[in-house]
Formats: structure tokens, sequence, C-alpha cells
């Protein structure tokens, strides 16, 4: 059953080239170091405030805009203005999440709150991705096209319930179990997911 489950993915991940896999390895790690900047740039922030904000604006958005809008919003909530006023390229109600998670107290910082503010499978997967959970798997239109093996445009991508999404992730988990055998590198669940994106996207020419 785990082989009909994995294997569209272990194929992509057999296909991935060094300098894929590289990119993969790097692209949550590279993230990190992004918001590791803004931390550094904007006294007051934490790091989860910092991630939670860059995911509550990732969809429907290029990452970089999505890197843009999160330090435009925390700009501006760092010079006391409204976060709220600043124009970003995701949906209002995303927009509100990220003014929300800059508006936490150091209190509710002790909790999970962030990923409570988040609320939704996919954009909490991102958040704990950059933020170096090795099982979370962000689950998008491309991820799960090479999941079923399928060239499908992500306007098509069909709604992922609550189980589908947690069959999707637990495959990239358990292709994550035989990197090494299938590209020559150990790789997390998380790498694999961006691996295996980058890879896709090389593949069909997506730029």
């Amino acid at each position: 059953m785990a082989r009909a489950v994995t294997r569209h993915i272990a194929g992509m991940l057999q296909l991935a080239s060094q300098a894929d896999i590289l990119a993969g390895i790097e692209w949550y790690a590279r993230a990190l170091r992004f918001a590791r900047m803004l931390v550094q740039a904007y006294d007051g922030l934490t790091l989860g405030q910092a991630v939670g904000v860059i995911a509550a604006l990732s969809p429907n958005n290029k990452w970089a805009r999505n890197q843009t809008d999160a330090e435009a919003m925390i700009k501006a909530w760092h010079m006391g203005a409204d976060p709220l006023s600043v124009k970003v390229c995701t949906f209002n109600p995303n927009k509100a999440k990220a003014a929300a998670i800059l508006a936490l107290t150091a209190e509710d910082l002790l909790t999970d709150t962030i990923a409570e503010i988040l609320n939704g499978r996919k954009v909490v997967a991102f958040y704990r991705s950059i933020m170096g959970d090795p099982d979370a798997v962000c689950v998008d239109g491309h991820a799960y096209a090479v999941w079923i093996g399928e060239r499908i445009p992500t306007t098509q991508t069909p709604s992922l319930g609550v189980k589908l999404y947690a069959d999707i992730a637990r495959a990239y988990q358990l292709v994550a179990k035989r990197s090494f055998n299938l590209c020559g590198v150990t790789l997390s669940a998380t790498q694999v997911q961006a691996t295996t994106w980058v890879t896709y996207r090389r593949l069909l020419g997506y730029n």
C-alpha cells in the first residue's frame, strides 16, 4: 500500500538533479534566514511572529512578493501604523491573520496561538516547515500533482480534506525514509516536498 501511495513522489525524487536537491534542502532554510533577518531589523518581533506573518500572506502570492509584503506589514507595525493599511498581494482574511499575529502579546506567544490564527492545513504546514519541523509537509497544487502523478494546473487542484491531506503528507514522510536510496541524500519530509516541488516545476518549465 505504501508503495502505491508513494511511487509518484519517489519517481519525481529520482528525477531530481543535484541542483534540485540543493534547492530543495535550502528552500525552507533560506526562508528561515529571511525571517531571522526581519527579527534583527525590527525590535520586539519574535521569530514565530515573523514566520507567521510570512505564512499568513503566502496564499496566492509569489515568494518574492510574499517577502516584500511581510516586511511591509511588519515595518508598519513596528512604526506604530496600522498593518492593515498595507497593500498586499493576497486575500484580505489572510492579511487580517498577519495583523492578528503581530498584535499577539508575550503571553499569547507562549502557546501555539500562531498556528491557531493561521488555521489552515496548508498555511500551518508552511509555517511549521519554515520553523524547522522536519515532518511538516506543505501540500500545495504542485505537491498534489506530484503525489497523484499527473500534470494538473494549480487552479484545478481539488479541495484537500483532512483525510486526503493527511494521506498525502504521510506519503511524503514515507518517501523521506527512503530518500537516500532514491537520490543519494537523506532528506526530511519537508525537504522531499521542497525538492520534488522544485523538480516538478523545472521539468514543466515554470519560472
